[in-house]
């Protein structure tokens, strides 16, 4: 502990206000690895390389390392790089075996004469990078409670910030974005590791192992700016940061990466995201070596930084960008800067933003103070449109929970067969919403019913049923799950029925007055079958098709008008196929 530390608390303590020096400790700090991180992790697919940054002497040898997941081991192999002596630190590319299942995995990194480390959720292993997918933005999480140590209503004890995050998190989980950003504020004060004993970096990083999808977060005022109005020294919340997030050399950064900040960038298909380290260092904050940082972001040298990632992207992505706040009020400019979006926090209470500018400057509210925020980014073809905000349920605002799901026993890996009823009050449709069921494993196959499986991955006695499902907005969506057969080399499974399909729809994007837009589908059985279409407010515009259709192919011809007799205004929609077998869905773009 440095010096000052000693100091600090010793003062603290005689000021009434230390907490025992054993209710909290460091969390997951930086040691050999430095990226990817729990905050910064890497996509791949099977046969895919992704880059790893590893802290150790230029002698270092001996490499290994392996994706964890629970029981579940991958090794990885070694594919290139090594020292980089202008970059003072090991880059190295790891390739991906064949064969390993999708999830968010915890990385583990040997050298062979410098040790061992893991990185928790630093690497989420895909199948593909999808043409449509959503991603989810949360900010401002003050965690574990949004009052300042300066202030006389102080506890140490209070998490009423965690507690907010919690719901959120719950929530996005089952929503399952692509990835989560978070645009700063992500604890109340960054000075408050050893000063107070209150490990506030350590306990948050902990937190974000919460979420199970990617999370990249950015900094903001409250992360690294520091206070005047404490006792530990100007840059204590900068290198509080730095151990947790990364990474020290900032301080005094290598020839060959000569930047100060944490500003990054990484690709998710055909969408280029761009972090940008945002803080306040004047006035009640910290003035932590102005000449380099500056009074405030965004510093030149960052604004070179953002302008040269720009220019390297290549043809036909979009470019997002997300930072915690432009204390400027004109730095981030994004159509000077050739940016289809930029999203930020800071201010905690917003209006909903125009959803329809392009390109985009969205603000989204806090999670703590009981709002709960967070707000969805649909992405087609690398196209972007946001969508509103929400609350997750049980605010002062919204007293019922607005994403509630009740099991019908224990999810816990007691029962071999087990249903979930999801009432999704929002009033937006969840298509890519995905539940695990842990169950027994007793060798066998699954089949789900409300939903389709994706996936099934065992281990210590337990298989986890991967479930993709569609939450109707606004309303109640139940997904069951129950063994088919064992899976023992004499067992034989039975035979399926016909299969419930519904096609993609063609042409796709589709232009009323042009022609028909044909939609094809198939059931197993005779039944009344409802083919519909829906906005992303949930509410259904069109109804190609509504009564007793008989089992097997059928092929429909919708002209692109509403119920209401005109034509779809452009946009993206949902054809929605439901029938006793079960519910389906397509999205289909209509343009003018």
């Amino acid at each position: 502990m440095p010096r000052w530390s000693l100091v600090v608390l010793a003062l603290a303590a005689a000021l009434g206000l230390a907490r025992p020096a054993s209710a909290y400790t460091y969390g997951d700090t930086l040691t050999l690895i430095w990226k990817p991180l729990p905050n910064l992790p890497a996509f791949a697919r099977p046969g895919d390389t992704f880059t790893v940054w590893a802290n150790a002497p230029s002698s270092a040898s001996g490499w290994d390392a392996m994706l964890r997941l629970g029981s579940q081991s991958h090794p990885l192999t070694l594919a290139g790089g090594g020292w980089q002596s202008s970059l003072a630190r090991w880059v190295m590319s790891f390739q991906v075996p064949a064969g390993v299942p999708e999830e968010l995995y915890d990385l583990t990194l040997t050298c062979g004469t410098c040790g061992q480390d893991t990185a928790r959720h630093a690497v989420k292993v895909l199948p593909d990078y999808p043409a449509d997918f959503y991603f989810a933005q949360i900010s401002d999480s003050h965690l574990p409670s949004p009052v300042f140590s300066s202030s006389g209503s102080f506890n140490p004890a209070d998490t009423s910030s965690m507690a907010d995050l919690g719901p959120v998190i719950e929530d996005l989980n089952l929503l399952h974005p692509a990835f989560v950003i978070h645009t700063g504020d992500l604890v109340n004060e960054g000075e408050l590791e050893e000063y107070l004993g209150m490990y506030e970096m350590g306990r948050a990083k902990e937190m974000l192992y919460r979420f199970r999808d990617p999370v990249f977060l950015s900094s903001g005022n409250h992360d690294i700016g520091g206070w005047k109005a404490t006792l530990p020294p100007d840059g204590t919340s900068r290198r509080n940061w730095w151990r947790y997030f990364g990474w020290p050399f900032l301080l005094n950064p290598p020839a060959g990466d000569p930047y100060h900040s944490q500003d990054y960038s990484f690709d998710y298909g055909l969408l280029h995201v761009i972090g940008m380290e945002a803080y306040l260092n004047s006035g009640s904050y910290d003035s932590f070596m102005q000449n380099i940082w500056g009074t405030k972001s965004f510093t030149p040298e960052q604004m070179g930084w953002l302008s040269a990632d720009i220019a390297a992207v290549p043809a036909g992505r979009s470019k997002l960008a997300f930072y915690h706040y432009d204390f400027t009020g004109s730095q981030i400019n994004p159509s000077t800067l050739g940016l289809d979006g930029v999203i930020y926090g800071h201010t905690h209470t917003w209006n909903q933003g125009n959803l329809t500018a392009r390109p985009f400057n969205l603000a989204v509210g806090a999670t703590s103070d009981g709002a709960r925020t967070f707000r969805v980014f649909r992405v087609h073809n690398g196209v972007i449109t946001p969508g509103p905000m929400h609350h997750s349920g049980g605010t002062s605002t919204a007293p019922t929970d607005s994403l509630a799901i009740f099991w019908s026993g224990p999810n816990d890996g007691t029962q071999s067969r087990l249903s979930a009823t999801v009432n999704n009050r929002f009033r937006e449709t969840w298509d890519n919403a995905q539940l695990v069921f842990v169950l027994a494993d007793h060798d066998s196959s699954f089949s789900a019913t409300g939903g389709t499986v994706r996936q099934t991955l065992r281990g210590g006695g337990l298989v986890r049923v991967y479930v993709d499902c569609v939450l109707p907005a606004s309303g109640v969506a139940t997904v069951a799950v129950a063994p088919l057969a064992p899976l023992g080399p004499l067992a034989v499974e039975p035979p399926r029925p016909a299969a419930f399909r519904l096609d993609p729809p063609s042409p796709n994007p589709f232009v009323p007055r042009s022609g028909a837009l044909s939609i094809r589908f198939s059931l197993p059985a005779a039944g009344d079958v409802r083919l519909a279409v829906y906005d992303l407010e949930g509410r259904r515009v069109a109804t190609p098709f509504d009564g007793p259709a008989s089992a097997g192919g059928h092929a429909i011809a919708w002209d692109g008008w509403s119920d209401g007799g005109a034509p779809l205004g452009a946009g993206l929609y949902f054809v929605r196929l439901a029938t006793p077998a079960g519910a389906m869905h397509r999205k289909v773009t209509v343009m003018d």
